[in-house]
This record gives C-alpha cells, structure tokens and sequence, in this order.
C-alpha cells in the first residue's frame, strides 16, 4: 500500500508544479519559462537539483502567498538549458528577470522572481526593483537542490515581510517510506520461525543420537528407539506446524488479505505522471459557438449533439503542444474503434493572428488531418469571444495567451461539459495521453464501449544522453545515438515531416549535407537527425518525404517514439542538440522560433558551446 505522504505529494506537485519540468518553448524566442509562468506560479526543472518534496514545498508556499495577497511568480534556472534558446542570459539572473517580465507582460504583471546558483532576479511591472534588489541581497544561495530551495523560500518570505505580509515556512510533504511493509515483516518471521523449528529438530536429534550418526549414517533411523522416535520428532514437527499457523493468523489479522496481482493501479500511475493531467471535471452546458471550418464552411457545436467532442484550442503555428495535442486526439478517436463514429474531434484556432482559412487547412493537411477533424477559425472577434466562453476550469484564454493554452474539452453527447485537460510537455506521453482521451469520451458514450488499447499510465522514463541508445533507421536497419568516440561530441537534429508548414525543411536539410562533409576534417561533431515518430500522421510520412528528395542526405536519420526527444529536452521542432562525449546537454537551438542557422553560424554556435565546456 503506498504510503498517504506520496498522495499529498503527487496532488501539491500536479496542481503547482509539475508542468515545470517540461516547460513547452515559448514562440518567440524558445524560453521555457515564459510560457509554463503563464498558467502557473513556478517554473523548475529537474536540472536544479531540487528534489520532488522540495519542489512542492516551494510550490506550497507560493500558493499560501497568492492567497494572502502576496501573489509571485518564481522562476528557478538550475543550469544553462533551462533556458531554452537564450543561454545567453545565464548567471544574469537580473538580466533575465526583465527578459521574462516582458515577456509575460500580456497576462501577468505581478511579481516576478528568478533564482539562479550566483544570485536572484527580480521585476514587477510598472514598480521600482531597487527595493527588491535591497531585500534580497541578504539572502544567501547555497550549493545545489538544497541551497536553491532554501534561497528561494527565504527570498519570497523576505520580500512578503517587507510588504507587510508574514508566510510561515511550509512543511515538507511527507515522503514514502523505503522500509519493509508489515506483510514483508510478518512474512519474514515465518520464515525464521521454520528455520528455528528446524533447526530445534534438528538440536534434539543431533543430541540423542549424534554417535551413532557418526558411526554410521544409512541405518541410523532403524537404530532411533521406536518408543524414542515419535514422541521427539512427533513433538518438534508438531510445534512447528502450531508456530506456522499462528504467524499464518497473524499475516492475515495484521495485514489482512494480499492485494490480487503485484500491480499499482492505473489511477496511481496517472496521478505520479508528469507528463500526463488526470483531467478536471466540469459541469454545465458547453458554450456554444459558429465557426468556418478548413474548407470554408459553417460549423456549429450544436450540430454534433448525440456525439462525444473533444474540443481543442490549437495554434496552427505550434510546433509542439499543438502538433502533441493533435496526436492526441487522433489516437483517441483511433483506440475506441468502430465507436470512433459516435465520437467528433474539434479543433478551434488559438492563434490571434493566423486566423485565415488557408491557415487551419494547411496545418490540418501537414497533420494528416484533413478529413478527420474540423479545425475551426473566424474572425478576431468572433474567436475571442469563444476563448474568453470557455475561460473555465483554472484555465484563463485570452486573446494574448489562447496561442499558449494547450487545453482541450471533452463534451458529453448532451451537450455537457464534462472534463478538462491540459496537454503537457511529453512525446512520449502522447499515446498515453490519447488513451486517456478515449477512456473519458467510452465513459459518456451509450453502453461505455472499451478503448481496446491497453496502455500503461507509468511514467516513461525519457532517454539520457548519456547511455546508448538504438532507434530504427528511417530508411531499414538501425541507428546508435548516445556517447560516442570519448574525444568526439554528437549534434542532433529533431524534426517531423509537418515542419514543411513552416520552413523549407528538404532545403535546409540539405544545406546541412554541407556540414557533416566538412565535420570530419574541421573537428567538428557529425551530425544525426532524429524524426519525430509519435507525431508524424503515418508511419510512411518519413519515407515518403525522404522520396522526394532529389539528392540523398549524407547523414543519419532516425526515428524516435518519444523516449529521446524528452531525455534530450526537445522543446520543438526542428531542435538542435549539441551533446558533450560524457552526455552533457551543451547547447540547443529552436529553429521554430529562432530561424535556420547557415552552416558557417552553426559552425560558430558549435564550437563556441565546445569551447565553454572546456
């Protein structure tokens, strides 16, 4: 039974913080922070150090400050790709703090706090930072998780005492035991209580007819007294049995009944799983709404009455939650079979400015899309008004941040809200994801036909640049990516064949052949691209795009499901990774966001990461 601590723990860190530790670029610029500060009040990542109690211990007080009028909004870099694509802006924690303020500027004004390992960062829109600054020049940054936290609970502290208001230091989350369990205890003093009614046979026998045993052992029975041997073997094997029943008794009173099957449940499962929101559960009618779909008609919500819709907002320029999101609901629809029918996928555009038709069309075709959803678009006014509808559940849209909620509804048939979810930075999670999607529509279906897929809500663990990794070739056979030659760093690529949207990815594709011909002979690392498989409409999408090519790529390219992309903290699509030999994340760049870098700009961004390594 797992311990009632890692409750409170999994629901403090789901509510608070969990979408930190995959914190989605932002669009302008690739900066994690930026866009999870915009639902929650604090970003952290695995790369601070900071354990999972000491996260939500974080969270917990800044929750405890929002509600005493003290709101702030905490931002935690432990390490340079925390950062996204302005690593820049490292051990500038000032610097960043007004990067970020302006950046959040649209929907959130309040404070704003940045931890770094050589100091703090602050900026409030509209005030004077030389209070702040005052204040927190008395709080001091340890070293590592511990001096982080710490810095930080005293920093916000600090600074809500200097405006009058007193936050008490919050406890830890109370974390689960690593000790035995009592049925492992009360099983384990079975086990001893055999092995001494053994051991007592044994003593007893030994001690009545040890010469003879010593004599000779074949007919040693035969030479126990008859009148001897049962009443010393009959008593020991007897006391034996009376102890084994009783620890049997005591097993079953103490600890009652073993659980059926070794397994945790899929509800514990999904709660631990940061890449994955259980859903909030809503009630009311859903808003309704007339938009122009991708092929210029009109189309209403009221018209899919007696359907499951799964409703999501999607910016059409998105390279990674929409494109996750949509993955997403496709599978869902997938997973439920022949009662897919019963079920409509929605999508509405969440973008302020890519509001054309052309717009919805192209995304919903690059995306395999076309004839299985309806991607929605109208006018300004028209989609502001259905993003502020369905401001509900925690979630707030607005015509500043619609492009950044990744927030998708799930309908009932009466035309009743029924459940929320928010889709998190995971590739890996997007089977998961839809699975859960199509579990939610089965439930308010007629007769709760059951999605057919069967997968696990556990975590998946992504996988770490440091440990070798095989992936299928796209074109046959199998590519290793992970630490090479000990002398020789890897540059990575990750891509999908929709960034064609976007960019011309088979141009720059091939201006890249320029780069691995002469990385060899300049000590440069050679170059590996990786397609992402999870998201591509079809399995055949990168081959066909590779056929179209009219020269070949002078480079590996692999296909990833997920699991490299997150332990390689890709944010976007296309994404450079550069990787040191021991598995060191060096240097990344959102093409998305920041544009193609020419073979000569990439040559300098390589070697000065390389350099700064050193």
């Amino acid at each position: 039974m797992l311990a009632r601590g890692r409750w409170l723990l999994a629901a403090v860190l789901l509510a608070c913080c969990a979408l930190g530790a995959f914190a989605p670029a932002a669009r302008a610029d690739g900066d994690p922070a930026s866009d999870v500060l915009v639902y929650q009040n604090l970003f952290v990542t695995s790369e601070s150090g900071m354990s999972t109690g000491q996260q939500a211990e974080v969270a917990s007080l800044l929750a405890s400050a929002a509600h005493a009028g003290f709101p702030i909004r905490v931002a935690i870099i432990g390490a340079p790709v925390d950062l996204g694509a302005v690593t820049a802006l490292w051990d500038k924690p000032s610097a960043y703090a007004s990067f970020l303020g302006i950046e959040l500027s649209l929907v959130y004004k309040q404070r704003l706090l940045i931890v770094m390992p050589n100091g703090f960062g602050f900026n409030w829109t509209g005030h004077p930072s030389g209070p702040a600054y005052q204040v927190l020049s008395q709080v001091d940054i340890g070293a590592g998780g511990d001096g982080l936290t710490t810095a930080t609970v005293t920093a916000v502290q600090t600074l809500a005492a200097a405006s009058g208001v007193k936050l008490a230091t919050p406890a830890a989350p109370a974390t689960p035991s690593h000790g035995i369990s009592r049925r492992q205890f009360a099983e384990w003093a079975l086990i001893a209580i055999a092995c001494l009614a053994a051991a007592d046979v044994l003593y007893r026998l030994t001690r009545r007819f040890g010469p003879r045993v010593k004599r000779q052992w074949r007919p040693w029975l035969a030479s126990v007294p008859r009148q001897l041997r049962r009443p010393v073997v009959g008593t020991s094997v007897a006391g034996f049995l009376v102890l084994a029943v009783t620890a049997g008794i005591v097993i079953h009173v103490v600890t009652g009944p073993p659980a059926s099957g070794a397994s945790i449940p899929q509800s514990t499962l999904l709660a631990e799983n940061p890449g994955l929101d259980p859903g909030k559960s809503l009630s009311g009618a859903a808003p309704g709404f007339t938009l122009t779909g991708q092929s210029g008609q009109p189309v209403s919500l009221e018209s899919y009455r007696g359907k499951v819709v799964i409703l999501a907002f999607t910016d059409p320029g998105s390279t990674t939650l929409g494109p996750m999101t949509t993955a997403a609901l496709l599978d869902a629809k997938t997973m439920l079979g022949a009662a897919g029918s019963q079920v409509q996928l929605l999508g509405i555009d969440a973008s302020p400015t890519a509001i054309s038709v052309s717009a919805v069309r192209s995304y919903s075709e690059f995306h395999g899309m076309l004839s299985r959803w309806s991607f929605l678009t109208g006018s300004s006014s028209q989609l502001r008004s259905v993003w502020q509808a369905y401001s509900v559940g925690g979630v707030t849209l607005s015509q500043s941040q619609a492009d950044q909620s990744p927030a998708v509804f799930v309908i009932a048939p009466d035309g009743k809200l029924a459940k929320l979810y928010l889709t998190r930075q995971s590739y890996a999670a997007v089977g998961q994801f839809g699975q859960l999607l199509a579990d939610e529509a089965a439930r308010l279906l007629p007769g709760h036909p059951a999605a057919p897929s069967h997968l696990s809500y556990a975590k998946l663990a992504g996988a770490s640049p440091a440990a070798t990794t095989t992936l299928p070739r796209a074109k046959g056979g199998n590519v290793t990516i992970g630490p090479g030659d000990p002398a020789q760093s890897r540059l990575y690529l990750f891509l999908a064949t929709w960034d064609q949207q976007s960019t011309d990815l088979a141009s720059q594709l091939k201006l890249l052949n320029s780069y691995q011909l002469a990385a060899g002979a300049a000590g440069l690392p050679s170059l590996t691209a990786v397609d992402e498989g999870s998201l591509e409409p079809s399995a055949s999408a990168i081959t066909g795009f590779l056929a179209g090519l009219k020269s070949p790529l002078w480079y590996e390219l692999a296909v990833d499901r997920g699991q490299v992309a997150d332990g390689y903290r890709v944010r976007g699509a296309p994404w450079f990774v550069l990787v040191s030999p021991s598995g060191k994340l060096l240097w990344s760049w959102n093409v998305s966001t920041s544009g193609w870098l020419t073979n000569a700009t990439l040559d300098q961004h390589v070697r000065a990461a390389l350099a700064q390594a050193k």
